[in-house]
């Protein structure tokens, strides 16, 4: 038997403080009285229109499996508050609250009390006075396995976490009482009286179609003592099956979630009533509803952890901890390229429109032909701005998603391979479950790549323009029917950046009309450098296409090659028939360009 005191003072001004006595079941850091503390505490501090002094009181002897001698506990708390004033007794939780009731009249005969947080099948023989008053609970312990056999239907066995104290003992008889309807359905398994190593074995060897239960532990069956909740967090790491919590203060550690208690309510709650004896009201006058257990909330994180899909949740269920997805964190990257890209294909249709109009004006309308050339230009010069933005747009988001994307999605396969190691022997659908998302997590890395490649060849610029073909040629022949050949002439030298993106991108282009339009088997890309030029020729042995023809599905693409082929003042000629098509490319490498 013990106690241990604790003073503190809040507030700065002048005035009297007011003195409030918290008295503690177990321990100041004993869930779940501790959480209702803390949110009770940091509620009143802040609503309280008067400074606080006050006085914490653990009632150590509930820790005890058999009643002990409080005499010395009640002899020490006369003497500390004899001839002191104490304006309102909290007592947090059932053995706080019995300890209170029991010597009320020998040491606080004329202090208003609250009891805060006690359930109503502990204060229902209880005798308040006109001057006590008390938040209680009125759990519905039936929930917690209709919620389990909800959530998981599997289930079969369950293992219950309590421990053995006074207080759990009364608790472990209560659930085996209200959960015996349930008996037909599912095996339960107590471990309040083992202790916490035994019951840390027991969880690893739970079979597969098992879930846990944690109600409380503040004192194993060996009699030793687990403040902080630190029992819980090491249940939660052994666990192979999904372990579920009582208390709201679980959800978020490991908890896979459902109805809970409503520790931080209650604190809060319990906060107003002290707020309203402090400032004189009777607390017997003051009646508050009985708390029950509050709304849904589940890990989504767990839920995904344990395969439980999210639809077997009940109607108004909360899901928290939810991982934002791609389009959440780079939404405003995605819209801003989408735009681009979408306005760039508004110019280059307005550029046609424009061409068609100074075609069909040149017959008759001679006057008007310095106007349409005007804006043909300023078109033209618009369009080659544009397909400089979107290479460094491109280059931009291609560098998000290798060195960002990229990374976390290795980071989360190198996770599932770790995780894959360290469960302990696991059926052959867990292994399997494991094994296919770290497949997909694997084939997304492989696809975020293709597409960062796709939008900048860091090829071009580590290895240069022929390296960076022949790679694209390698992709190609390993993915379609078409086998496509590179040719590089006797003499060949390299030139400048902007020569080798335009080459490059002009390739890339032509190719992937071959693969997807052509029904080529075979094709080549041939480069040679004549009197100044660089001269690339791509072929194929496709059916060939109608550059003007009424599909229009190669014009944009054939346009967008040819714009930037004049951006650099050189020429882009297409021939095509039924028995293939030829793309010549020539510019210029004088020292202007």
């Amino acid at each position: 038997m013990g106690a241990c005191l604790f003073f503190f003072t809040f507030g700065a001004n002048s005035a009297d403080p007011k003195h409030v006595l918290l008295l503690h079941s177990f321990g100041r850091d004993f869930a779940p009285f501790s959480e209702m503390t803390k949110s009770f505490h940091a509620a009143l501090v802040k609503r309280s229109p008067e400074p606080l002094d006050f006085y914490e009181v653990s009632i150590f002897t509930a820790r005890f499996r058999e009643p002990e001698n409080e005499d010395s506990l009640v002899k020490y708390l006369q003497d500390l508050f004899s001839g002191r004033r104490l304006d309102l007794i909290v007592a947090q939780g059932g053995p706080a609250a019995s300890f209170v009731e029991k010597y009320r009249q020998q040491l606080f005969s004329d202090t208003p009390i609250l009891i805060a947080g006690v359930d109503a099948r502990l204060t229902a023989a209880a005798a308040l006075t006109p001057n006590d008053t008390y938040i209680g609970v009125k759990l519905d312990l039936p929930a917690f396995v209709e919620n389990i056999l909800r959530v998981r239907p599997e289930t079969t066995n369950i293992a219950v976490v309590i421990g053995n104290s006074q207080n759990e003992q009364f608790w472990a008889r209560e659930l085996r009482r209200e959960f015996q309807p349930f008996a037909d359905r599912v095996h339960f398994e107590w471990l309040n009286e083992l202790s916490l190593d035994e019951m840390l074995r027991r969880v690893v060897e739970l079979p597969p179609q098992s879930a846990v239960l944690y109600f409380m532990l503040a004192v194993d069956g060996a009699g030793a003592v687990h403040p902080l909740d630190a029992a819980f967090t090491r249940l939660r790491e052994v666990a192979t099956v999904p372990v579920f919590g009582y208390g709201d203060y679980h959800l978020g550690q490991g908890s896979v979630g459902g109805p809970s208690d409503q520790t931080q309510a209650i604190g809060q709650q319990t906060a107003d009533v002290a707020v309203r004896i402090l400032a004189g009201e009777r607390a017997g006058d003051i009646k508050i509803p009985l708390f029950g257990l509050g709304l849904p909330a589940y890990d989504w994180r767990e839920l995904q952890r344990w395969g439980i899909s999210e639809a077997s949740l009940p109607p108004n269920s909360e899901v928290r901890f939810r991982s934002p997805s791609v389009w959440e964190l780079y939404r405003w990257y995605i819209v801003g390229a989408i735009s681009l890209i979408a306005i760039q294909s508004l110019l280059i249709v307005s550029f046609l429109v424009q061409r068609a109009k100074r075609r069909s004006a040149e017959g008759g309308i001679r006057a008007k032909e310095g106007e349409l050339r005007v804006s043909y230009d300023q078109v033209r010069q618009l369009a080659g701005r544009l397909i400089y933005a979107q290479e460094e747009e491109r280059t931009r988001i291609a560098r998000e998603l290798h060195d960002d994307v990229g990374q976390r999605v290795a980071s989360l396969s190198i996770g599932l391979s770790s995780l894959k190691r360290r469960v302990p022997n696991p059926d052959e659908i867990a292994r399997s479950e494991l094994s296919g998302l770290q497949q997909q997590v694997v084939g997304l890395a492989k696809d975020l790549r293709d597409l960062s490649h796709e939008l900048h060849p860091g090829a071009l610029e580590h290895v240069g323009l022929l390296e960076a073909l022949r790679g694209r040629c390698e992709e190609i022949n390993g993915e379609s029917g078409t086998r496509v050949d590179i040719e590089v002439a006797d003499g060949w030298s390299e030139v400048a950046d902007d020569i080798e993106l335009c080459l490059y991108r002009v390739a890339q282009e032509a190719l992937r009309n071959i693969t997807k339009h052509a029904d080529a088997t075979t094709a080549r890309i041939s480069l040679a450098r004549q009197n100044g030029q660089v001269v690339m020729r791509i072929t194929d042995d496709g059916r060939g296409f109608q550059e003007n023809g009424s599909n229009g599905q190669h014009g944009i693409g054939l346009l967008s090659m040819r714009e930037r082929v004049r951006m650099l003042e050189g020429s882009f000629e297409v021939e095509s028939s039924s028995r293939g098509t030829v793309a010549t490319v020539v510019i210029p490498t004088g020292e202007r360009h």
